[in-house]
């Protein structure tokens, strides 16, 4: 086709629609302009000096200068461009860049700029933080993340027969207020409402059962039976429309699996010393018993904790309402089954025996046996504790029925109750929060209120320099943590020098050394890992107590309860060298003995032989063990900004809210009023 001469060609075009879209780009800069004079901008560039009546004007022109380009571009046939970049993509961009400004506020990248001092390096930790989790909720609600839909949530919630007529009613208020400081706490409640878990720890020593038990009382044969596990990775067993497995890794993205791969990861032959850094295993069973919301937690055998003592054993534990101590009918009750009874009774978790393979015993010495590992934990532990008989086989599968509907359910409604008591209580608190707020803002519009700057100032510091102590100590967690590895040397070193002490006392042929080694490098990774330990719960102790201490001086009753950072420090992974074979001959040992230097050929010794597979294993725990840190203070940070982000909102003294009208004034009169008519 010959072109038509009277019309514009191909760049000529492109360039009248790139001239349009940029004139109104610049309209656009205009009217933000306009809008900066009014709005909330912490730093405004432009003073006010138009009128009402000039800035209506100036908007009806744009509209005329817009509906103009229009008519150009369709006078000359040329389709305007289809906007294709979604609101939320080019919000998030910006998100990103605000995310890496705050990153770059911390003191590691201030050193370039001078030396920061210690409570300086606190404080940027504190302002970054403060700042990215604000970035970070912004950015997971635009996502559409889980929780961000409340009142679909509280519709199906209330379907289901939870009395949450308040909680919506708060929801409202919140949302037409802007009161985005409360959408944790509610997403936080919520959280709480549709988690109806009841988890039982299962425990026991090596081969005990565990699997065939749990096999048994699900109704499954997908665990597998007969394996030595991975060290200190549990299996969480819960209730999904199909069966499937999820695998959280130390250096990789959560995967999920068939369900029949479960082996890969959860066992020793197909995962030795766990090479492929598992951190968490989640099985999902279209089981009738997890239906309701019980979920069982299989834990590693007690002879693979590797741990010394009740406080190193705690940290092994996972969070659970429950725990069961599985014990073989058929031996005695060892020093093990009672440290996992001591334990479970410092950490505050009720605790049940079962008594594995118990048809091998006819009724007289099952009434018997139970009544000797009844008295036997009574004298050991000072404990009356249920001990029931189970087995697994089908011919006696009324005592595993009969423990779980008589013992195990009860306790489960039980639960329920008292947690439907626990959430009432927390919508009453979250209430309190928001009509504290609604008053506090009328009294500063009346100028009834005004806080004392300095007690605002102290608490906001306060707030952020524990924020800053959060990001403190997740690096000083992961310092020590890559200590542990440097200090291989050391732990051979130990080996050595009591493999000698031992060794003196032996008169064998050979010394075979692998227990003493064992508890010589247990030991110096323990000391190390004690010490991450202890990081962790000063900080959580000190969360805590700063976000009582500011509630305190702000007047809000809002506060976390006396464990409820402690109470995350749950599930610590422990490290187990597997089997340790180093064998040391007398012959060799014997030319060692008197002399001072003796120690360091035995640590090579100990080093050749055991470096092969120990120090791979090491280096896979210290992944696992950076992660679960990673996960643990993160946590703490988004239960610690819950409050805080709230104790700021109620710090602050806005402008916004000083000069409110009296339809305002009344509105919220009319909020406070359906919140304090409100029944619990």
């Amino acid at each position: 086709m010959t072109p038509n001469p009277d019309s514009l060609n191909e760049n000529q075009v492109r360039r009248l629609r790139v001239t349009c879209q940029h004139i109104d780009k610049l309209l656009s800069e205009i009217e933000n302009i306009l809008n900066e004079s009014v709005s909330l901008a912490a730093f405004p560039t432009y003073t006010s000096n138009i009128t009402p009546a000039q800035r209506k004007t100036i908007e009806d022109y744009i509209v005329r200068v817009r509906a103009r380009l229009i008519q150009v571009l369709e006078g000359q046939g040329i389709p305007r461009q289809q906007p294709w970049v979604p609101t939320s993509r080019a919000i998030n961009v910006r998100l990103v860049g605000i995310d890496i400004a705050a990153e770059e506020l911390k003191p590691k990248y201030m050193q370039g700029y001078g030396e920061v001092s210690a409570a300086t390096a606190t404080e940027l930790n504190g302002i970054s933080g403060e700042l990215q989790g604000l970035v970070a909720r912004l950015d997971q609600y635009l996502s559409g993340g889980a929780g961000q839909d409340f009142k679909e949530r509280l519709q199906r919630l209330e379907g289901a027969g939870n009395d949450l007529e308040l909680l919506s009613r708060i929801e409202r208020i919140v949302a037409e207020r802007g009161l985005v400081e409360f959408r944790g706490t509610i997403a936080s409640i919520l959280d709480r409402a549709e988690d109806r878990s009841f988890e039982i720890a299962v425990f026991g020593r090596v081969s005990s059962g565990k699997s065939s038990l749990l096999n048994a009382v699900l109704d499954t044969d997908m665990l597998p039976v007969g394996v030595t596990p991975v060290t200190a990775v549990p299996t969480r067993i819960t209730h999904g429309e199909k069966p499937a497995l999820t695998v959280s890794f130390a250096d990789a993205p959560v995967k999920t699996f068939e369900i029949a791969r479960l082996g890969e990861f959860a066992t020793e032959q197909q995962n030795p010393r766990n090479a492929k850094h598992v951190a968490r295993i989640t099985v999902t069973l279209p089981a009738r018993r997890l239906s309701q919301g019980v979920t069982f937690v299989d834990t590693p055998g007690l002879g693979s904790l590797a741990t010394s003592g009740a406080a190193e054993t705690l940290a092994y534990l996972p969070k659970c309402d429950l725990g069961v101590v599985l014990i073989d009918a058929g031996s005695t009750l060892t020093s093990g089954d009672v440290q996992t009874v001591l334990t479970l009774q410092e950490a505050a978790i009720p605790a049940h025996v079962l008594l594995s393979k118990s048809d091998l015993l006819n009724q007289q010495d099952c009434e018997k046996t139970i009544e000797y590992v009844k008295q036997h934990i009574v004298a050991e532990t000072g404990l009356d504790l249920p001990v029931h008989p189970v087995s697994v086989r089908p011919s006696h599968r009324n005592l595993l029925d009969r423990w779980f509907d008589n013992e195990i359910l009860p306790l489960y409604s039980r639960s329920q109750e008292l947690r439907a008591a626990s959430l009432q209580r927390k919508i009453g608190t979250l209430r309190e929060s928001i009509v504290f707020i609604l008053q506090k803002t009328i009294e500063r519009s009346r100028h009834e209120s005004q806080k004392d700057p300095e007690e605002i100032r102290a608490v906001e510091t306060r707030l952020r320099r524990a924020t800053g102590c959060i990001e403190e100590t997740r690096t000083a967690c992961e310092r020590e943590s890559d200590t542990i590895a440097r200090n291989i040397p050391a732990m051979y070193t130990a080996a050595a020098a009591r493999v000698k002490d031992a060794g003196s006392k032996v008169d064998d042929t050979d010394i075979v050394a692998e227990d003493v080694i064992r508890t010589a490098v247990l030991r110096e990774v323990q000391e190390r890992v004690k010490t991450v330990q202890n990081l962790i719960e000063m900080l959580a102790v000190r969360l805590q107590d700063d976000l009582v201490k500011s509630a305190g001086d702000l007047g809000v009753t809002d506060v976390p309860g006396d464990d409820e950072f402690l109470s995350l420090v749950r599930g610590m992974p422990g490290f187990d060298p597997a089997t340790i074979h180093v064998t040391v001959p007398k012959s060799t040992f014997s030319t060692l003995l008197g002399r001072q230097f003796g120690k360091n050929p035995m640590a090579e010794r100990i080093r050749r032989q055991l470096g092969e597979s120990f120090e791979p294993a090491l280096a896979s725990y210290i992944r696992v063990l950076k992660e679960w840190t990673r996960q643990v203070t993160s946590q703490m940070n988004r239960k610690f900004e819950t409050y805080a982000e709230r104790y700021r909102a109620q710090a602050e003294q806005t402008p916004h809210d000083q000069n409110l009208t009296m339809d305002e004034v009344h509105s919220i009169e009319e909020d406070l009023k359906n919140l304090k008519c409100s029944g619990l």
